[in-house]
């Protein structure tokens, strides 16, 4: 599957590797959803580890699940998002800076800053609203450069976050 790693070279903790390695030997996406599902009813730690882990699988179905799960979450572990933030596939990333955006989580700026530097335009835009999110001077900063993105999309974004955060508004 691509974007995808082996468990082992991921540095998952154990359980979180056990189940990311069925995940991905799991060909049936309801299966892998349900799977999801039933780990998302447990209360440990593995359990956000592995959600984090899911927003890389190759089914939209499973990715929106595993977001929905990590946006109820009330706090997310930040060293887990950053790790997501900065791996492949390009997908998991603009969903790992969806999910930091909409819990405002501040103390992500630095990791979605770098973010607005991606090779891809849509972890680019999505970083955006994440920072139109979080709000800041830093954020404006780097917004006020993502204004002047090469994507239309990217820019679009970029002044509607800057719109958001600081009540500047581009005709």
């Amino acid at each position: 599957m691509e974007g995808r790693r082996s468990p082992e070279a991921a540095g998952l903790s154990p359980v979180c590797a056990a189940f990311a390695l069925k995940l991905g030997r799991t060909p049936d996406r309801a299966a892998r959803r349900r799977i999801l599902a039933a780990c998302a009813k447990v209360d440990r730690p593995w359990v956000e580890e592995l959600m984090w882990e899911a927003l890389a699988d190759p089914s939209e179905a499973v990715r929106a699940f595993a977001a929905a799960e990590l946006g109820r979450r009330p706090s997310l572990r930040l060293d887990l998002a950053a790790r997501r933030l900065r791996l492949p596939p390009w997908f998991a990333r603009s969903a790992a800076l969806g999910i930091v955006g909409a819990k405002r989580a501040a103390a992500a700026g630095p990791e979605v800053a770098r973010a607005a530097g991606d090779a891809n335009a849509d972890v680019r835009r999505a970083a955006a609203r994440a920072l139109g999110e979080l709000g800041g001077e830093e954020a404006l900063r780097v917004l006020v450069r993502l204004k002047k993105d090469p994507n239309p999309y990217v820019r679009a974004a970029a002044e509607a976050a800057i719109g958001k955060t600081s009540g500047v508004r581009f005709i």
